[in-house]
């Protein structure tokens, strides 16, 4: 069977996957001789956004692009989740998905993972969650404000993430040069902005563009009061959001897990690439450890393709909780942003192949009960009991 199935009294979830990649013949990749790098990389990016946006479809689907090392180098798995009202219709969504996803750019080759036990062996690569785990996020900014004349004390903010068609050739170059397996996740979830969510927005771009000018205590002071420092540099990041968050969305995760010590050099190449860097900074996610105590959690959310939600990780040292809507401001991308993280294998012909070639992995050991994943069984449906 090529789907695995997670079923309880209040419905089910199935995954499934396929093998990916990269066609290097040019025939077969749309790469002709003469044409600049940057230009068949471009390309190469606008075929994938087009297949991004004919994914976007929320109804509680999830994928991943899954990039893993080996001695014969880059694994890709491209994996998917789907829900149903039981293990039939999850199953049969699973396998929806998985063929509507099969129907890649071209200079990708796709191809169905047909055996369970390969497919648990790239979705739970351990049973326990391993040491070395890091994530890359969205920037997050926070100040408590000077201004008394506001509702809320401490003022939050989201920096975007700078689109443009970066060579993901250092990030799989360094993968490579790693001595023990790594494992890189990179998930996305389609999400339809509710009305309550761009009301939030618009309140929060109108709030800070208040603030952002000189303002009065009360009518009967003549005295103003100097502009908000922190409330100048979220109003225009609001102002972009409702341009850009309030139509087709994803929710973002990425994650990397490494038996060893934690990544940091991979993770901070990874959020150097994702988004183009500016000498000021702006737009540069953050690379960092997953909290110890948040482990199991973080490690749910790879296994079962998830986006629980982690306070202390994702928080970045915020003092005080993040509301509903700023924990999904906090992973949310537009199309553009969201294509310029998920990118498929891509080979330049003439250079060294980085990828592995494409061969049907051993059958993996079927995992007895005490070896089964120890992941949160009760924070989030989502999280794989099979």
């Amino acid at each position: 069977m090529s789907v695995l199935v997670s079923a309880s009294a209040t419905g089910a979830w199935a995954w499934s996957g396929l093998r990916l990649e990269p066609r290097p013949a040019m025939s077969d990749n749309g790469a002709h001789v003469g044409l600049p790098e940057s230009q068949r990389r471009a390309e190469a990016a606008a075929l994938e956004q087009v297949w991004l946006s004919r994914q976007w479809v929320p109804d509680g689907r999830a994928f991943e692009l899954r990039y893993t090392n080996g001695p014969h180098g880059i694994t890709g798995t491209l994996l998917c989740r789907a829900g149903g009202t039981d293990g039939a219709s999850a199953s049969a969504a699973a396998l929806t998905l998985r063929d509507a996803l099969s129907d890649s750019p071209r200079h990708v080759r796709a191809a169905p993972i047909e055996d369970a036990d390969e497919l648990h062996g790239v979705l739970v690569p351990s049973a326990h969650p391993p040491s070395g785990l890091a994530e890359v996020r969205k920037r997050l900014l926070w100040s408590y404000l000077g201004r008394r004349d506001t509702d809320f004390p401490l003022g939050v903010a989201f920096e975007p993430l700078i689109p443009e068609s970066v060579s993901w050739e250092p990030v799989w170059e360094a993968l490579v040069r790693e001595s023990v397996a790594t494992t890189v996740s990179i998930c996305l979830e389609p999400y339809a902005p509710p009305d309550e969510l761009r009301s939030y927005l618009t309140y929060l771009a109108q709030e800070y563009g208040r603030l952002s000018q000189p303002g009065r205590p009360s009518p009967v002071f003549a005295q103003y009061i100097p502009p908000d420092p922190f409330a100048v540099r979220a109003a225009p990041l609001y102002q972009e959001a409702l341009g850009t968050l309030t139509g087709r969305a994803y929710r973002l995760r990425i994650s990397l897990a490494t038996p060893g010590a934690v990544p940091h050099h991979l993770a901070g190449l990874i959020a150097a690439t994702v988004s183009a860097p500016y000498a000021t900074g702006a737009g540069r996610p953050v690379a960092q450890a997953v909290a110890a105590h948040e482990a199991p959690y973080a490690w749910g959310n790879i296994t079962g393709l998830q986006h629980c939600w982690l306070e202390t990780t994702y928080g970045q040292d915020v003092p005080q909780p993040l509301g509903s809507w700023e924990r999904v401001l906090a992973d949310l991308v537009d199309v553009p942003q969201a294509s310029a993280v998920f990118r498929f294998p891509y080979e330049i012909p003439g250079r060294p192949p980085l990828f592995a070639a494409s061969r049907r992995a051993g059958p993996a050991a079927t995992p007895t009960s005490g070896d089964a994943p120890r992941v949160p069984g009760s924070r989030d449906p989502h999280t794989p009991t099979f």
